[in-house]
């Protein structure tokens, strides 16, 4: 029985794709353009793989609620009076109504808004008003049905928000392993979001027209762009990454579901600037810097821009095949979070990380828009550059090659 992604990629654009990269071709327009692929994109990569949801600042305290979305399904994540945040399907079993609309705090149980159905923070079903006309209600009629929340498997780690949809993704600590060994020169026990004057973390979003594969390949894939779109890197005489002799200044990582530029952080001073920072260092010893930075990303949705005195991370929601939603935040120290002296600097970074997404997100429109055109359906690889782009194409296509029903993901009676 032919695979249903036969339908999008001819068995000659898959070859193509495949090709050695001075051969090869990018994954067809339709990829990024068609409804239909993006949904073989949900069920095939999204609901396979471990994905980052959110930052756990989102649902801070005890008693938290927030409902969030994640390509369309309704999650919530839920701050436990045990102290332990949970994600569950925000679903009533018995309405089909979400069971939480709108974040709230301080709540010592979820109290659903159509039926006024009662669930512990563990989501447990604990009272079913007038189910059977009195006012508790009983709970008996239930036995044998599956009525409590439905949980999703979750981690938390470095502050960001894992989940696997499946229930079956490959082990989380493999999953992430990666990341921690770019990051084995800064310590990252004590990190914080920066906050406001008022001590509300610095979280901002975007809502971009495009699709989020074209984010990814140029969020951390794509180095070439650099001094072309961002006004930072066009004035910097370091920019592009490469030495009077043509050679790179800048190391490409490859390891698992990770991708990333590593360079020396004094090769790129005059472009970043980051001496008269007042923030701690975030070396293993305080007093020393880490030596290398990085600009990368974790497959499928997170990307980062490591400096020695902070960490900018932006998780990508797919929202549809021309629709990508991102959610924005800088890590510190924790005392550097919260200083309010340094309060001025935190909201500097933000605006810069802002503006140089403002920049992206001109062009990667631009590409969205660009896809629809009748002619050149596939573009092609620099050798020299696009070895990582080149790199994440084939892990799709990888992703999406086998289809499989998720015991978690089966409609439940």
């Amino acid at each position: 029985m032919p695979d249903s992604l036969d339908i999008f990629i001819t068995q000659e654009q898959w070859a193509s794709v495949c090709a050695p990269i001075e051969k090869a071709r990018t994954l067809p327009n339709q990829a990024f353009t068609s409804e239909a692929f993006f949904e073989l994109e949900v069920e095939r990569l999204f609901c396979r793989q471990w994905i980052a949801l959110g930052f756990m600042q989102q649902t801070p305290t005890p008693g938290c609620l927030s409902p969030m979305e994640f390509a369309g399904i309704p999650l919530l994540v839920v701050h436990g009076d045990d102290g332990v945040l949970r994600v569950f399907h925000n679903i009533v079993a018995y309405d089909g109504c979400l069971a939480v609309i709108e974040s709230i705090q301080g709540q010592t149980e979820i109290v659903t808004p159509y039926h006024g159905w009662r669930y512990d923070l563990r989501g447990k079903l604990v009272a079913t008003p007038y189910w059977d006309g009195s006012e508790q209600g009983g709970l008996a009629a239930f036995k044998g049905r599956s009525v409590d929340l439905i949980e999703v498997r979750s981690r938390i780690e470095l502050g960001i928000i894992f989940i696997d949809l499946s229930g079956v993704a490959d082990d989380f600590d493999h999953h992430i392993a990666p990341l921690h060994t770019l990051l084995s020169d800064y310590r990252t026990d004590n990190l914080d979001i920066g906050r406001d004057a008022e001590g509300a973390s610095l979280f901002d979003s975007e809502d971009l027209a495009t699709n989020w594969k074209t984010h990814y390949e140029n969020w951390a894939i794509n180095v070439l762009h650099e001094g072309f779109t961002h006004e930072i890197y066009a004035e910097s005489s370091q920019i592009p990454r490469v030495d009077e002799k043509g050679e790179k200044t800048y190391v490409e990582l490859i390891d698992g579901a990770l991708m990333a530029l590593s360079y020396r952080e004094q090769d790129f001073s005059d472009t970043y600037q980051l001496d008269e920072l007042p923030f701690t260092p975030l070396g293993v010893s305080p007093e020393v810097l880490p030596e290398r930075a990085f600009i990368g990303s974790l497959f499928p949705n997170l990307h980062m821009a490591v400096f020695p005195y902070f960490i900018h991370f932006i998780i990508v929601h797919p929202v549809s095949a021309g629709q990508t939603r991102t959610l924005r935040a800088q890590f510190y120290e924790a005392t550097s979070a919260t200083d309010p002296d340094m309060l001025e600097v935190r909201l500097e970074h933000q605006h810069e990380f802002q503006q140089a997404g403002w920049e992206d997100g001109r062009i990667i429109e631009a590409i969205q828009k660009a896809r629809r055109s009748p002619v050149y359906q596939q573009q092609f690889y620099s050798p020299f550059w696009d070895n990582m782009r080149y790199t994440f194409s084939n892990a799709v296509l990888n992703a999406l090659r086998v289809s499989v029903q998720f015991p978690s993901l089966k409609k439940r009676g």
